[in-house]
């Protein structure tokens, strides 16, 4: 049947191969949509991609060599059954296995910008025992919660980012979050951008914030994570947002900034240091950085 089929079999080859091209044309166009959009590529979809490159080989060889063995029904045997053998047991699979994807991708959580890096930083020596302190309580598993507080503008949150950034680094933490709270807090869209950052999705807009904070607490629970919050104006309940409490902390930590020390205080923090204003060697530092090649006009 080799011999008898032999034309028939190589033009079934030619329009598998002309099918299986389309089918990882279209499979790689969705792989490259997912690239775009910051997603991880499955390892099966890859491995499709692999094998259909090289099936395409070996058929691209076979139909090759169609042309040069002539009338030989010895090597006009072994050609159509090995071109018959690859159709059935590798172009038919993977030509079905492109048709079951439903996904070709999956999400997933990209370090924030602030983690990159920060050009503007500047190390103060009157800085230096304020991070020192913080940095030691990150590391201390009996303290849950420790905050920043000072005047505004003095740099607390760039401070706090920076630590975060080195315990990044440092590999101290499984996942970093930093959020804002404004003067007037939002508690959905605190659970939001934690959520968000976290990996967590609401799928229901209809869900209400003790809904929301159940799946918050939920996906924080004894774990290892360091929650920055940032800029706090006035007592905030995290429970309410669904931080979880002391009993189910885990490893995390959280880490606050605040102009005023009774906020930490009032939320229960119990490692609260406090920023000064710079001296005047340190000001004018940090104004050369800031104003560039301004400075030189003064």
């Amino acid at each position: 049947m080799y011999l008898c089929n032999y034309e028939k079999n190589f033009d079934k080859l030619q329009d598998d191969v002309l099918k299986l091209t389309n089918a990882r044309s279209k499979v790689q166009r969705r792989v490259e949509e997912a690239k775009n959009n910051l997603e991880v590529i499955e390892e099966n979809v890859k491995k499709l991609l692999d094998d259909v490159d090289s099936v395409i080989v070996k058929a691209e060889e076979l139909i090759e060599n169609q042309s040069s063995i002539g009338t030989d029904c010895l090597s006009r045997y072994q050609n159509s059954k090995a071109a018959s053998e690859l159709m059935e047991d590798n172009i038919d699979p993977l030509l079905q296995q492109e048709i079951s994807f439903k996904k070709v991708s999956h999400p997933t959580i990209h370090k924030e910008i602030w983690l990159r890096s920060n050009e503007d930083y500047l190390a103060f020596e009157s800085r230096n025992s304020t991070v020192k302190n913080v940095w030691d309580a990150l590391q201390d598993e009996e303290i849950y919660m420790m905050g920043v507080y000072g005047m505004g503008g003095l740099g607390k949150t760039t401070l706090v980012q920076e630590i975060g950034r080195k315990a990044d680094d440092d590999k101290l933490f499984d996942e970093i979050v930093f959020v804002e709270v404004t003067e007037t807090p939002d508690t959905k869209k605190i659970q939001t951008v934690i959520a968000n950052k976290l990996g967590l999705k609401f799928e229901d807009a209809m869900e209400d914030e003790s809904q929301r904070a159940s799946k918050l607490y939920s996906r924080m629970e004894k774990r290892n994570i360091l929650l920055i919050i940032d800029n706090i104006w006035e007592e905030l309940d995290l429970k309410i947002v669904g931080i979880p409490s002391l009993a189910d902390r885990g490893r995390n930590k959280i880490l606050m900034t605040t102009r005023n020390v009774d906020v930490l205080e009032k939320m229960g923090s119990t490692k609260n240091l406090g920023m000064g204003i710079l001296n005047e060697e340190e000001a004018w530092r940090l104004f050369h950085k800031m104003a560039g090649n301004y400075y030189n006009s003064f």
